[in-house]
């Protein structure tokens, strides 16, 4: 990165005028820098004393309406359009090393920040998530940042903190509240820092019913989408993790003689085909509206690639269209000697009507069902495909959580089959940013990240029931794995009778 040019900005007002100009002078050599200073009005001597600097003075009076200093630095997407900027606020305490800033990755992310430990308070993090909405583990002090200004331009950050600044007030470092919220889930941890913060008006500002989160509840949500979100809250503080937050479709009992798990006659193999057509054309509809976004980066495709065997697929379930994830992926693994089915309830069977009833029935899918002699045919068809070399998908959680980022507790089906028929399981975990597109219901739109982890096989030394066990086991552990790396938070439920 030697010779690279960064950009790096400097909020300027008439306190702060000598600081900026040490600031700049002790800036290491190793890399060319482009300076910006953020202004209003006038900036005094600065351009005199800084002419031997490679310096650009920005105005921002038509993007910032605020007087103070510290909210210059949500203009600066709209400055630059570059892979990395750095922001400096040089009345701030933090010991930090510019060299060390330049060579951040930031891969994908809007901002790389530092944690702030004075939120991981019990009074703090409430307010983080009663507040704001969002984990204290990931809130970030705004006094040094390493921006990605396309990334924040096409997550349209600076729309963002128009909105939301204009949309409700706060009373505990406002600046650091917005630039939290206008990049939730896209802030890099970089390292942590120590603050102080007054949390006599941190606890007020949580009993305030126009807190920013109380308000865009009431205002821009749709009712049942916060109902759904309070009744997951409540079945994870019960330890309920097995039962679906939504009703199911009611449906009626499948009986043996009406149903062929596996396509093996002509017309069943077109419905199957014609069924897949619908399906993709139901989902790049989709993806074209920003209904669905996937991120086309998948992280360890390799390992689905390279299965040379059937293979039980599991996956955390908290949306119908993971299933269409699911698929997408499927098909970029190039694998199609083998066929993907799916495992579904009784009900979404035999009970929707339509589109989507047509793709239940005909999609390869192997519906529960509620009669013995059924379950027998589904076993024996399930055992004969993953032993011919084909793809069965579970979803081991055995419910759907709208949304619900955690990996919940596993159900040992999955992996008795994986064990009985010597195959492995190949766990797949979807993670979920907020994207830049607000959903109808008020909540934006997720962006789905598929991370494909390598196959856990059976053990041989073990029988059926332990490799069932360790199975299981293997998938909870690196489910956790990745939803820690992922969201840059430990796994934690609010339960007491229950730890993954």
């Amino acid at each position: 990165m030697e010779n690279e040019i960064i950009p790096i900005f400097y909020a300027f007002d008439c306190e702060n005028e000598q600081a900026i100009i040490d600031s700049i002078a002790n800036l290491p050599k190793a890399f060319e820098y482009e300076i910006h200073i953020l202004y209003k009005g006038e900036v005094g001597n600065l351009k005199e004393q800084l002419n031997h600097y490679n310096i650009k003075f920005d105005e921002v009076s038509e993007l910032i309406s605020d007087n103070s200093s510290d909210y210059y630095k949500f203009a600066i997407p709209k400055l630059v359009f570059c892979d990395k900027a750095i922001y400096i606020d040089v009345s701030t305490s933090i010991s930090f090393d510019v060299e060390a800033l330049c060579n951040v990755d930031l891969k994908d992310y809007y901002i790389g920040a530092y944690h702030d430990n004075a939120f991981d308070s019990e009074t703090m993090a409430s307010y983080t998530e009663n507040v704001l909405g969002i984990s204290h583990y990931v809130y970030v002090n705004d006094d040094i940042l390493v921006l990605n200004p396309k990334a924040l331009k096409k997550g349209l950050f600076y729309e963002r903190f128009l909105e939301y600044h204009g949309f409700a007030s706060f009373s505990v470092r406002p600046t650091e509240a917005l630039l939290n919220l206008a990049c939730k889930d896209n802030a890099l941890i970089i390292g942590a820092v120590n603050s102080e913060v007054d949390e006599v008006v941190a606890i007020e500002e949580t009993k305030r019913d126009d807190s920013f989160l109380n308000k865009w509840n009431t205002e821009k949500r749709a009712k049942d989408r916060v109902e759904l979100v309070k009744k997951i809250a409540n079945f994870e503080k019960d330890g309920i993790f097995d039962q679906d937050v939504e009703e199911d479709v009611p449906g009626r009992m499948i009986m043996p003689d009406e149903i062929k798990y596996i396509k093996k006659s002509p017309i069943a193999k077109l419905k199957a085909a014609f069924a897949l057509k619908m399906a993709k054309k139901f989902f790049y509809k989709l993806e074209k509206k920003k209904m669905v976004m996937i991120d086309d980066e998948v992280d360890g495709l390799e390992n689905f690639a390279k299965l040379d065997t059937g293979a039980i697929i599991t996956c955390n379930h908290f949306n119908a269209m993971d299933s269409f994830a699911m698929h997408w992926v499927y098909l970029k693994s190039k694998q199609k000697k083998r066929k993907l089915y799916r495992i579904i309830r009784e009900g979404n069977y035999t009970s929707y009507p339509g589109f989507y009833g047509f793709l239940m029935r005909n999609f390869y899918t192997l519906p529960l069902s509620s009669n013995h002699k059924t379950m027998k045919k589904f076993m024996v068809a399930t055992n004969e495909l993953l032993q011919t070399g084909h793809f069965v998908l579970v979803y081991p959680e055995q419910s759907m959580w709208w949304n619900y980022r955690k990996p919940k507790p596993l159900k040992p089906g999955a992996f008795s089959f994986a064990s009985k028929n010597q195959v492995p399981v190949l766990p797949i975990f979807i993670s979920m940013r907020d994207s830049e597109v607000l959903g109808p219901d008020g909540y934006y739109v997720q962006k789905y990240k598929m991370h494909i982890e390598k196959p856990i096989y059976p053990n041989p030394e073990l029988n059926a029931r332990e490799n069932t066990e360790y199975m299981l086991k293997e998938n909870e552990r690196i489910w956790k794995e990745i939803y820690e790396r992922e969201y840059q938070i430990p796994l934690e439920y609010t339960t007491e009778t229950f730890e993954l």
